[in-house]
């Protein structure tokens, strides 16, 4: 009874926690950037009147190494919620000014290791004048095949061959956007990067950018990283007040154990005379119940964590849509601390007023 009243309160308050965040986010309306990791190129001079076009070889970064950076990115945050936006130069661009010819954009998401296209992008850009043709098929993109979605200002027919910035001819299939599209894994590995962003679905917690964040960190010399604005904003209040609840229910909790285990003490009178009997001190015989506990809720909490995370979260999500934002390993953490430091300290005054309760004088005397 124990064992399950313990696994039952975590859960309780770890279901609480995230509740009441996803109802604090469904309430607000998210900046985009805070749904995004945005990592722009430093090469290019910001001096334009002064030095021209001008880009530091040094400080290029290469689609070559974006697809290291790119493949680090967890595969838990990969999938048809997310996806990734790229701009990049042609190789030749370092000096001279760029025509909308001699730049690319790629929209890309990647499940099971495939590149595919993004279809809400493309129906954006259909929405600009003159739009027309068809998306890439997710064949054509996983398979890099010579296919390209042209700018809605250029007058080349669908069906045309076009010569890209690489070299090679593509069939135009779309005309929509401002720049040039093809598949990512078209472009050269010597394309220069302008800028990326991931693209999440819901904001991003510090954990998931920091985790993003560590996948670029290879170009971080090379590259800015837009400054981080968390989707609790100045409402960092909510956070601290959806732990006091967690704190409330791990009282309740508490409580609930405490009722519990007094049960048990009571039924323990017989065994703890004996034990004083034998020499053992009030404080050995609470510290002995106290450690007792510890041993029942630690791993209870952390099977309970377990079970939460890789069981339960994801129905839940479905339900309530923020709710997987609210969980960390530093919520688990914490939550572990408040809940055992909670429960132990409620049968640390539990096990003192027990055990204080008779002297050994009254349980000698057969008293109880």
């Amino acid at each position: 009874m124990m064992v399950l009243c313990i696994f039952l309160s975590s859960l309780l308050m770890l279901f609480g926690y995230g509740l009441y965040q996803d109802y604090m986010l469904e309430q607000k309306d998210f900046d985009q950037s805070s749904k995004e990791l945005y990592v722009s190129s430093i090469a290019q001079s910001e001096d334009i009147d002064r030095d021209g076009y001008f880009m530091n070889p040094e400080l290029i970064v290469t689609k070559e190494e974006l697809d290291a950076c790119i493949a680090r990115v967890p595969e838990k945050y990969l999938g048809d919620s997310s996806f990734f936006t790229v701009y990049v130069y042609a190789p030749y661009a370092t000096y001279n000014l760029p025509s909308p010819y001699d730049y690319c954009t790629c929209f890309f998401y990647i499940k099971d290791g495939k590149y595919l296209p993004v279809e809400q992008v493309f129906m954006n850009g259909m929405d600009h004048p003159g739009a027309e043709g068809r998306m890439f098929t997710d064949e054509e993109y996983s398979s890099n095949a010579p296919v390209i979605n042209l700018g809605s200002h250029e007058l080349t027919p669908l069906g045309e061959q076009v010569t890209f910035f690489d070299g090679k001819e593509y069939t135009a299939i779309a005309k929509g956007g401002i720049f040039r599209e093809v598949p990512y894994g078209c472009l050269p590995s010597d394309a220069i990067l302008n800028f990326i962003v991931y693209n999440a679905e819901k904001p991003l917690s510090f954990e998931q950018y920091s985790e993003l964040k560590n996948a670029f960190s290879s170009i971080l010399d090379r590259v800015e990283i837009r400054n981080y604005v968390p989707f609790y904003g100045e409402d960092y209040w909510m956070y601290n007040s959806a732990m006091l609840g967690a704190l409330l229910i791990a009282v309740v909790a508490a409580f609930n154990l405490v009722v519990l285990y007094h049960y048990v003490l009571v039924r323990r009178q017989k065994s703890l005379a004996i034990f004083q009997l034998c020499g053992c001190t009030k404080g050995k015989a609470i510290r002995l119940y106290v450690a007792e506990s510890l041993l029942l809720t630690v791993p209870c909490y952390c099977l309970a964590a377990l079970f939460y995370h890789f069981v339960l979260l994801e129905p839940f999500t479905r339900v309530f849509p923020y709710i997987d934002t609210a969980y960390s390993l530093r919520l688990y953490a914490t939550g572990f601390g408040i809940f055992v430091t909670v429960c132990t300290l409620a049968i640390w005054i539990l096990s003192v007023w027990i055990v204080s309760r008779h002297s050994i004088v009254e349980r000698k005397g057969g008293v109880l």
